[in-house]
């Protein structure tokens, strides 16, 4: 290949040349009263957002900027600069994706998924039921890229099998892609680890002053009511209103489920004990208990000598994370067989979310130390005179139609420290304006481009652009609303953690 093809082809100069240029325009702009290390808060973070969002280099690989110009614009050492880059949460995740990938590399995902098809019914409707519910519940637990690429294959079978035999015109391939992208999407919102933003909002509450815990349990307590409210509208919208189906039973779609699980055959070893991993790892996430709540840090925590308020600082998810992945290298797969997991697949899990990780908790940590979050949210103090309803609506209508042209990870690295900010300089709790945002940012369902399982189903090329952001601008409205209802419910019951002071 020839340079100049190479350069044309391989390296996107302008995107490139971009990130320095803003930053120079920055640096020129900013208020003379802005200290040495607000200055340089806001020229790591424009530069960092600008290779984000134009993606001029991977954007892993633009994640490693704060850990160079940090430094480099002296708003903190280098050691404190790439501590960011090991915080547990960080390890949580890592432990996460591995258990994930032994669940994908023993085939265990799509014995479940198909098992849970073919118990929901055969009708379109009840298919499409099926795909919804099956993508969320999966997304719980392992990527929603992950469970959107094992399903697609599945579903595109199904959906041919079903149109041979019924006179749907491409309806029912439309509504099974759509289903299985935006339950995967939604499904990630039910639990800590079913999307990053989660744990990006978990950070950001224990960096708080007096720090708010938020651990698996009480995610799931703000968390999973979004699922179960938006996944019934999303099937009504979907197969009744915007893509209507028939509700009558339809044999082949059972057949092409029942000779997709014969061909798995029965459940193997390997598959019933990486099985038995994971309902451990869920179950000390969810009874591992913290604060007032009893678990089995209560139990272990005076065996280990601590205080009882150093129990969740010693004994937090991520070391469940982290001790049950490890587990996963000692177990073996069967008599005499290989560990359930070992390196060379190990190695496979998404390394670059890792970093992306690392750069987003950089600059949040900047925006804190530096106290430009502190001026960011003096500005957007004014939103606190909102009535409570119409803030929680601004926050998610912003959070969301930002999402549909930015990563939903990049967007919570930066509006986390924002809104809190904002929240104690109008002298309420941070919960308040940061759960709708975190709720709301899995909720974009308009563009390819929004999130990863949108991208997959779109690049089936049976999705017409225009109908996917007509669908998705609807869903978008009512994910707004259910963040609204949620918000509400939480704060009148009062569950909200950490919201009965200012923060």
């Amino acid at each position: 290949m020839k340079q100049d093809e190479a350069g044309k082809g391989g390296v996107r100069w302008i995107p490139i040349l971009l990130g320095p240029l803003l930053t120079l325009l920055t640096w020129y702009l900013a208020p003379e009263e802005y200290s040495k290390t607000v200055l340089g808060t806001l020229m790591v973070t424009v530069w960092t957002v600008t290779w984000w969002v134009t993606e001029a280099i991977p954007i892993p690989a633009s994640s490693l900027l704060p850990a160079v110009l940090l430094p480099l614009f002296g708003v903190c050492d280098a050691g404190t600069a790439a501590k960011y880059y090991s915080h547990h949460l960080i390890l949580l995740l890592l432990g996460g994706f591995m258990l994930a990938r032994a669940v994908e590399c023993s085939g265990l995902h799509r014995r479940i998924a198909i098992s849970t098809l073919i118990r929901l019914g055969t009708s379109p409707r009840r298919l499409a039921l099926g795909f919804l519910v099956t993508s969320a519940v999966l997304s719980m637990w392992i990527s929603n890229t992950a469970t959107t690429l094992m399903l697609l294959p599945i579903a595109i079978s199904v959906a041919r099998r079903t149109e041979e035999g019924q006179d749907l015109k491409g309806r029912f391939t439309l509504c099974l892609l759509l289903c299985t992208a935006y339950g995967a999407n939604v499904g990630g919102i039910g639990t800590l680890i079913g999307t990053p933003p989660n744990l990006i909002f978990v950070k950001n509450a224990q960096d708080l002053i007096p720090p708010i815990e938020v651990g698996f349990l009480q995610w799931l307590v703000l968390g999973l009511p979004v699922v179960v409210l938006f996944l019934p509208i999303m099937y009504l919208l979907l197969t009744r209103f915007l893509i209507p189906l028939p509700a009558g039973e339809n044999q082949e779609g059972r057949e092409a489920l029942r000779e997709e699980l014969k061909n798995l055959g029965p459940m193997r070893s390997e598959e019933s004990r990486v099985f038995l991993v994971f309902l451990v790892t869920a179950l000390l996430w969810v009874t591992r208990g913290s604060g007032d709540m009893p678990g089995w840090v209560h139990l272990l925590g005076p065996l280990l000598d601590l205080e009882p308020a150093e129990y969740g600082k010693y004994l937090n998810d991520s070391i469940v994370s982290v001790a049950c992945a490890i587990a996963l290298f000692i177990i073996p797969s069967g008599k005499g067989q290989p560990p359930l997991l070992d390196w060379d697949r190990a190695k496979e899990v998404p390394w670059g979310m890792l970093l992306l990780f690392g750069g987003g908790f950089a600059i949040g940590g900047a925006f804190q130390s530096s106290g430009l979050s502190t001026e960011v949210g003096t500005w957007m103090a004014s939103w606190n005179t909102l009535p409570f309803p119409l803030l929680v609506m601004a926050i998610s209508s912003v959070t969301t139609f930002l999402t549909e042209v930015t990563s939903n990870t990049a967007s919570m690295h930066l509006l986390m420290p924002v809104l809190s900010s904002a929240a104690i300089q109008g002298g309420i709790s941070p919960i308040l304006m940061m759960l709708p945002a975190v709720l709301s940012v899995s909720c974009a369902f308009m563009l390819p481009v929004a999130t990863a399982p949108n991208a997959i189903v779109f690049a089936t090329g049976k999705i017409p652009i225009r109908f996917m952001i007509r669908c998705g601008f609807v869903l978008n409205v009512i994910g707004v609303l259910i963040v609204l209802v949620v918000s509400l419910t939480l704060g009148m019951l009062g569950w909200l953690p950490g919201a009965s002071g200012s923060g």
